[in-house]
């Protein structure tokens, strides 16, 4: 099944909790919660934030299910939050930016050498945490 009636879960920061599905929205303070059919929003402070599930295609092992994320400013957003760290810094200039390009092969195992390389300030090893949850670079 692709839908389900209560795929949004969440607690605003009084600590109300909120459930809901397909056409739903929710305001907690400043932040704007919506879904649709197969897809949540979530704006806050001129940033808008798109989450949709999706299937692992051509899947050997591991999850079936992936989550799709998406980001985008709205208005001057980025100009007024100084973005950092490597998501950030794609929002910190209006200009694109060119940085190192893997090429894909048609089939057989592949291992990634771009790593954002010329795209974000420094190197991609500067920006590993610990554990999923760390805040503080390595």
């Amino acid at each position: 099944q692709n839908a389900g009636w209560s795929y949004l879960r969440g607690t605003c920061g009084g600590g109300t909790q909120f459930e809901g599905g397909i056409a739903f929205t929710r305001r907690c303070e400043d932040i704007i919660v919506q879904s649709h059919f197969s897809s949540a929003n979530i704006t806050v402070r001129g940033w808008t934030f798109v989450l949709r599930g999706n299937h692992v295609y051509d899947r050997i092992s591991g999850p079936r299910h992936r989550l799709d994320v998406g980001i985008s400013a709205v208005g001057d957003a980025a100009a007024r939050s100084l973005p950092h760290g490597i998501i950030g810094q794609a929002f910190s200039s209006d200009s694109p930016r060119f940085g190192a390009k893997d090429g894909y092969p048609a089939e057989g195992h592949f291992k990634t050498t771009a790593q954002a390389q010329g795209a974000i300030e420094g190197s991609a090893a500067m920006y590993e945490v610990a554990s999923p949850f760390e805040t503080r670079f390595i």
